[in-house]
């Protein structure tokens, strides 16, 4: 009778699983595949999610549907996804806040974080920033607004939001902070009611993704003094990073990204990078997307873009701490 040694038997387990995870990979897709998105349509993360279902619908061979479960700041759309059967026919789109910022912060009565439940897969490109005020604010520079800010000391200034945990809340809290400034937080709920409250002065200083807020740039009815990104932007070439007017921590940019329920096996993971991966490459596909501002930078593997997610994660977990923000 051949031994049988602890050695030999996890080899076997592990020859298992491989199989079973090409064996999956095989049969996939078997059934039309659908990207939620946890925002309402017409956001850049709705949009990037439509530009490449169709293709990618191509390359599988199944329909791919795109399906919006707004709500809780991306928590309603998350927890569906997680519960799913990890088989790569539900995947989400989340970004910045709805993954990073939610994994760092979760409201007390949630267990089972994005970061947890979900495994990502490909980076969907990222939006640079820019901190505005209104066109007919006194204030032409961050240096002018924040001697304002500082001469306001009795009624603080007003800054908007997307929420209570969006990127735009913890980045302007960092800002308020490192210039030794206090301001008061507007949450809305969205970039659209942000534009309309920085547009009549209820807000006096926000933070927009560049596609928000380009239209108003050019008529004049915003002012941004500072673009949140680490080199300037081909479409507002005047206006200085935020390290230039001394901010170096602030960097963001609104990310997008793939991910699947946890438990999703490799090769699935592996064979939807490199679909996503070709199709951002294809500049009749995503064209129109970088003429609006969204830079696409995939990653070269679905590891690399793991580790990117990680690193996120991390950073956003730490400003949450320093700063103090509760969420929930």
């Amino acid at each position: 009778m051949a031994r049988i040694t602890r050695r030999g038997t996890m080899l076997a387990a592990a020859a298992v699983l491989a199989g079973t995870g090409r064996a999956a990979a095989q049969a996939w897709p078997s059934r039309p595949v659908r990207i939620i998105v946890p925002l309402v349509p017409g956001g850049t993360t709705d949009a990037i999610a439509r530009v490449i279902a169709e293709p990618l619908s191509r390359a599988v061979g199944q329909p791919v549907v795109v399906e919006n479960r707004p709500g809780a700041n991306g928590w309603i759309a998350n927890d569906y996804v997680m519960r799913e059967r990890p088989d790569g026919h539900t995947l989400i789109a989340n970004n910045v806040s709805t993954f990073a910022i939610n994994s760092a912060a979760p409201p007390p009565d949630r267990q089972l974080t994005p970061a947890r439940g979900l495994v990502p897969i490909a980076h969907l490109g990222e939006t640079p920033q820019a901190i505005v005020v209104p066109g007919n604010s006194p204030a032409t520079s961050l240096a002018d607004f924040i001697a304002r800010a500082r001469a306001a000391a009795n009624a603080p200034l007003v800054y908007a939001s997307a929420g209570v945990g969006s990127y735009q809340h913890i980045d302007m809290e960092l800002f308020a902070r490192r210039a030794g400034i206090q301001l008061t937080h507007l949450p809305l709920r969205g970039a659209g009611e942000m534009v309309t409250a920085t547009l009549r002065g209820d807000a006096q200083i926000a933070e927009f993704n560049v596609i928000t807020a380009q239209q108003h740039l050019q008529t004049g009815r915003l002012r941004a003094l500072a673009v949140v990104s680490r080199e300037r932007l081909p479409q507002l070439p005047d206006v200085p990073t935020t390290a230039e007017v001394g901010f170096p921590e602030m960097t963001t940019a609104l990310w997008n990204g793939l991910f699947a329920p946890a438990g999703t096996p490799q090769p699935i993971l592996e064979a939807l990078h490199g679909h996503v991966l070709r199709i951002l490459r294809d500049p009749e596909i995503t064209g129109g997307l970088e003429r609006a501002g969204t830079r696409l930078r995939p990653n070269e593997t679905q590891a690399a873009f793991a580790a990117y997610v990680e690193h996120e994660v991390a950073r956003w977990t730490a400003l949450v701490r320093e700063l103090g923000i509760t969420i929930g």
